[in-house]
């Protein structure tokens, strides 16, 4: 069903819960066609996709930036979580179980040797003053830890539910948080595509998507050097959104901020599309993510419009961009990245 050994693990399990469990879905979950239904188990999802997927299944799933707060404290039996990328998330999530599992619940955590599952696993058993039992299966080890009625002992996330002020472009204070991509560090690609606006020839754009915007950095500088456009900017990303969200709020941008895969639901055409897609290096699926934004772009900017990228140099954007614009303008190539201005 999965490519993710680890998430089968969980999946395996939820399929035959029986009291009310709560699942946390993540980037993980992404591309599974299909999974049986569990009516006591509720999903939150910090990813549109996945959230929407599974509502349309029949799943009980919410998107959210894995708030937690409808909850009741001791309510659950089961919390299923398949280990993420960011320190301060998965902290998060534990400190969490340990408040809405009931005594003797279970927080079920899966995940790699590498993925830090073991130094997770007695980090939760001392947050949640319980018992824990890890194994083994194949390369991935599956965890069970049980609530115990001592208080518990928080990990330190970071304050992950807050937005900072962690990071500065242009003189500009940008907010993020931890649970998108460089939260706390400019992104050099989207730096370098930001850095050519005022080089580029465009005519003066009135509308403007930011398409995958992460935190909204392509979104500040294009505001900066075309005030009076309206910006449009779109994630799946439920903290990226957040944080976007607050810096558009902050910098008084014209514009909305929306959650979607990849602007699926999105129908108006832009001037000006702006683009640093995802990329997974070494997965057969980057040039399928890649052309995915592509032809998304084209779909969504006007026929007298452009789009500008900026993707990684191995990334072979320029044969991919042809099935869809005319024009593929190589703006530079420093080794690491490529900028392209695309337009027919």
């Amino acid at each position: 069903m999965s490519h993710d050994n680890a998430l089968t693990l969980l999946l395996d399990m939820l399929r035959s819960e029986r009291e009310p469990c709560l699942w946390i879905a993540d980037e993980h979950v992404a591309g599974i066609q299909k999974i049986p239904v569990n009516p006591v188990v509720e999903v939150i999802s910090n990813r549109f996709d996945v959230a929407d997927a599974l509502s349309k299944q029949g799943w009980n799933s919410h998107f959210s930036d894995l708030d937690f707060n409808h909850i009741d404290d001791g309510s659950l039996s089961a919390v299923y979580f398949r280990l993420a990328k960011e320190k301060a998330l998965v902290n998060h999530v534990i400190n969490q179980a340990a408040r809405i599992l009931k005594t003797g619940g279970q927080l079920f955590i899966s995940g790699e040797k590498q993925q830090g599952i073991k130094t997770y696993t007695k980090k939760a058993e001392q947050c949640l003053a319980g018992k824990a039992e890890i194994k083994k299966h194949a390369n991935h080890y599956l965890a069970s830890i049980s609530r115990g009625q001592l208080p518990v002992t928080l990990l330190d996330d970071q304050s992950y539910p807050l937005l900072r002020s962690s990071l500065q472009y242009e003189g500009i204070d940008i907010f993020s948080k931890p649970g998108q991509f460089g939260w706390n560090k400019p992104d050099k690609g989207s730096v370098l595509l930001a850095q050519q606006f005022a080089a580029i020839q465009i005519n003066n754009p009135g509308t403007i998507l930011d398409l995958g915007c992460g935190y909204g950095l392509l979104s500040l500088a294009a505001h900066r050097q075309w005030p009076a456009a309206e910006i449009t900017a779109t994630d799946n990303n439920a903290a990226a959104l957040i944080s976007c969200q607050q810096n558009f709020n902050q910098q008084d941008i014209s514009g909305d901020v929306i959650a979607d895969n990849c602007a699926a639901a999105i129908t108006k055409r832009h001037d000006l599309v702006l683009c640093n897609p995802p990329f997974h290096q070494g997965f057969a699926v980057e040039n399928d993510l890649t052309e995915q934004f592509i032809a998304t772009a084209f779909r969504l900017c006007n026929p007298a419009g452009c789009a500008l990228f900026v993707v990684n140099a191995f990334i072979p954007l320029e044969r991919i961009a042809k099935k869809y614009f005319k024009q593929q303008q190589l703006l530079g190539n420093d080794g690491r990245f490529k900028l392209f201005k695309l337009f027919n």
